[in-house]
């Protein structure tokens, strides 16, 4: 029915619902296409973005092994030469003697203890408790404070080795019995190997070539229309 040619004043109550709900329905199915129309697009956009990150992720982790296995390949010869320092906590440096390129290869590790840890802190307490703490009060806070934990309710290693400096100092078996449980709870956790690299710039300055998808820096497009636009309307 067109409408422009009609006078709606003639038309009944029924015939207008009818032309109303016509319409309705036909927003609706407009609406509904155009919404399958958006998810249509919006899927295929991160698809695309998806399939192209997952192929970068892939080759990322490729090249970080790939710079690991040679960089400790390359460990012996370099320590050999003195290119790593001695307090070196499993990390290490390379630099290029020309350019001043460098590689870096950085370990990521927790020092912790074991449940062994957790019976040399008791043998320890009970001869603090039944030998020192009446006979040296000083020193049986001191000894105390070093097996406090911290918030995480972990023992700090620094306190610990402190600990251990004395553990001639008394001979009773419990004493020596947790020294000994301190030492062998001991040990490092790898938690992660990271490589990092840098180029120098034109003050001789290390530059770091990022490889950390959010601080490469890039355009930012949305910016540039708007000042584009502003500039057009100018």
């Amino acid at each position: 029915m067109d409408t422009k040619q009609i006078d709606l004043n003639e038309l009944t109550t029924a015939q207008l619902e009818a032309m109303l709900a016509e319409k309705k329905k036909a927003e609706k199915v407009a609406k509904i296409a155009a919404r399958k129309e958006y998810e249509n697009q919006r899927d295929e956009l991160i698809e695309q973005l998806v399939a192209r990150a997952k192929v970068l992720n892939d080759q990322m982790r490729d090249f970080k092994q790939y710079a690991i296995d040679k960089l400790e390949d390359f460990r012996i010869t370099a320590n050999d030469y003195g290119d790593i320092r001695k307090n070196s906590k499993g990390g290490f440096s390379l630099r290029h003697n020309l350019t001043g390129e460098m590689v870096s290869l950085d370990r990521n590790s927790v020092p912790e203890y074991d449940e062994r840890a957790a019976s040399a802190e008791s043998l320890l307490k009970e001869f603090l408790e039944d030998k020192v703490k009446k006979r040296d009060l000083a020193d049986y806070r001191t000894l105390m404070a070093l097996m406090e934990r911290n918030k995480q309710g972990d023992l700090t290693p620094s306190r610990i080795a402190l600990l251990l400096k004395v553990k001639d100092n008394y001979d009773d078996p419990r004493w020596a019995k947790a020294m000994e449980l301190f030492e062998e709870s001991f040990r490092i956790r790898e938690i992660s190997y990271s490589v990092s690299f840098f180029r120098k710039d034109k003050m001789q300055k290390d530059q770091a070539i990022v490889l950390t998808f959010a601080s490469i820096p890039v355009r930012f497009f949305r910016d540039e229309v708007i000042a584009k636009v502003e500039e057009n309307g100018a």
